[in-house]
């Protein structure tokens, strides 16, 4: 219970960091601070996850190094997305002429999706994202038979279309080239490690079956 305690708690300061990104008024050089400095965060701190894993592999069976990496990796990921919708649009770079109601249904769909995706871990993993409750199995059906991580596939394509309903190239191009390429290295470098101490051989083993990021497209059979 007090482990708990103590997840709910970090979250609760997560939020509150959040909360100061989007509500606080910042100069345009803090926001760019925020939006690119804080994604650049990400790869060093998955690197010093990773280096405490190998070097010590029961403290990651214990679940409290990922507990810190996640949520450090989500403050920081947080604070970046949250300050890419405020300030994106005000220095767009090159507005996009896309109307908003194109890209609002699109939008939807992918929450959607991603919202599955946290259902899927719940009922099958039987734990939640963002290290309140680590998963107790491997999920390996429904959508996550598919690819290995939907649910970062799912963000990572609603950060781009947000960027295009948003009408600006920045975020675009910063979705595209700077937060997939940190969130992918966070998913190789340490989850993927964290996943093998944790579950050992049936996570190998669902690795090996199945890809990375994109879902397999399943063969016809012949007629």
């Amino acid at each position: 219970m007090w482990r708990l305690a103590i997840r709910l708690a970090t979250f609760a300061v997560t939020i509150f960091c959040w909360r100061l990104a989007r509500f606080a008024t910042v100069s345009s050089a803090w926001s760019i601070s925020l939006m690119w400095g804080g994604v650049g965060l990400v790869p060093l701190v998955a690197l010093a996850g990773r280096r405490v894993l190998d070097r010590h592999p029961a403290f990651g069976r214990g679940g409290w190094v990922t507990t810190a990496v996640h949520y450090l990796e989500m403050t920081v990921l947080g604070c970046a997305a949250l300050t890419a919708v405020r300030f994106g649009p005000q220095h767009p770079i090159v507005t996009i002429p896309l109307r908003r109601d194109i890209t609002a249904p699109i939008l939807l769909i992918i929450g959607i999706f991603v919202t599955a995706t946290v259902v899927n871990l719940a009922v099958q993993g039987l734990g939640a994202p963002f290290a309140v409750a680590l998963s107790r199995k491997v999920a390996a059906g429904w959508l996550y038979s598919r690819t290995r991580n939907p649910m970062v596939l799912g963000c990572l394509l609603f950060a781009v279309v947000l960027g295009f309903w948003l009408q600006s190239l920045h975020v675009v191009v910063w979705a595209i080239a700077w937060l997939s390429p940190a969130w992918l290295i966070l998913v190789r470098i340490y989850e993927e490690r964290e996943l093998q101490l944790r579950f050992g051989p049936p996570y190998m083993i669902y690795r090996r079956q199945t890809p990375f990021l994109w879902p397999r497209l399943r063969r016809a059979t012949p007629a």
